[in-house]
């Protein structure tokens, strides 16, 4: 084969090739996600409710989580989530979780949703 038609042939390549690396690439851990942070306001309870956001990273990489909640009527509430409840949002599915019971104030508690965003 001559070294012009080798070249030329080779050159035909390129673009399956770079479209290959790029397929495998796909599933790296640098690769853009879907998942974003959710957002969550609780029931209202005594006049009053809270907010509690999960990150997308806590999506991303599932492990049982407490978040605390935002500050209202003088207080916080601690929500945790279990690994599969983080998977089940980042998936688009709904949790819904009370507030724990080492975390009640007033004697009341709040029941937080996180709706998944897929």
């Amino acid at each position: 084969m001559e070294r012009r038609t080798f070249v030329i042939e080779a050159g035909k390549a390129f673009p399956v090739v770079n479209a290959a690396l790029y397929l495998i690439g796909c599933g790296s851990p640098t690769s853009p996600s879907s998942v974003a942070e959710v957002a969550s306001d609780s029931t209202v309870v005594n006049g009053h409710s809270h907010t509690a956001n999960v990150p997308a990273s806590d999506q991303l990489h599932p492990a049982t989580t407490t978040y605390t909640s935002s500050a209202s009527a003088g207080h916080e509430h601690m929500v945790t989530l279990t690994a599969d409840q983080l998977s089940r949002i980042a998936s688009g599915g709904a949790v819904t979780v009370t507030s724990a019971a080492s975390t009640v104030t007033g004697n009341h508690r709040h029941d937080f949703t996180f709706q998944g965003k897929k």
